[in-house]
């Protein structure tokens, strides 16, 4: 069985990163899980400040996630042809172009500033594998919205994304549908999971989990070489 690098795609919201923990222990030991970059421990400096103003932050936070994420592709692909285990990702290298993509359809990133973010996504590209597996969330930009307004309640750190609206939801919906559709049409296989439905407890979670788990475990690729392809979006 080889290893595989899985990425958890999904709106903000979705649920990405508790199915990102509990996946990663049922796909077993040596498994590594690498959590999106939020504000805790400063990894995104800039997200109170890109909610304030997002003409002027989001091309600054942009590039300082796609390098975060190169950095966790590079160490769970590493991980995983090393032989060390699977390797998941909570949002992926991949999923970033979704939230570039649509800041410069809303104008919070210029023309320009898009062309420079592009141009160092291809020069990462040159050392990044495709994944094994693509888990792709499917939650409605409705209940997405609830979701955030119910964890701003309970958690410190996240009163920032009161300004999120529900368009913003549906149009980043669409940018990860078309990204997740790019993947899959590279050979990357996709899991698309229905999350609408409250699975509000670890209990309440554990069958999917481990259902998503084992076709991961039982997936195969397209492709014998298909993990040596590299690919841009």
């Amino acid at each position: 069985m080889s290893n595989k690098v899985v990425i958890v795609e999904g709106l903000i919201g979705a649920g990405k990163s508790s199915l990102s923990k509990e996946l990663g222990e049922a796909l077993g030991e040596g498994t590594l899980t690498l959590m999106e970059p939020d504000e805790k421990d400063n990894a995104n400096p800039y997200l109170a400040s890109f909610y304030e103003n997002q003409e002027r932050w989001a091309f600054t936070m942009q590039v300082h996630l796609l390098q975060a994420r190169y950095m966790m592709h590079l160490q769970a692909q590493w991980h995983a042809m090393n032989k060390q285990g699977h390797a998941v990702l909570d949002r992926s290298y991949f999923g970033d172009t979704s939230f570039a993509r649509l800041q410069v359809k809303t104008g919070g990133m210029t023309s320009d500033e898009f062309e420079t973010y592009r141009s160092i996504y291809h020069a990462m590209t040159a050392s990044v594998l495709l994944p094994s597996v693509c888990v792709r969330l499917v939650v409605s930009p409705e209940v997405a919205a609830k979701r955030i307004q119910r964890r701003m309640e309970l958690q410190t750190g996240r009163k920032c994304e009161n300004v999120i609206d529900i368009n913003y939801l549906r149009e980043l919906d669409r940018e990860i549908t078309h990204m997740v559709n790019v993947l899959s049409e590279q050979g990357v296989q996709t899991i698309h999971v229905p999350w609408d439905a409250d699975r509000g407890t670890r209990e309440a979670r554990v069958d999917s989990v481990k259902e998503i788990a084992a076709q991961i475990i039982e997936s195969q690729p397209k492709d014998l070489f298909l993990d040596l392809h590299r690919r841009t979006l």
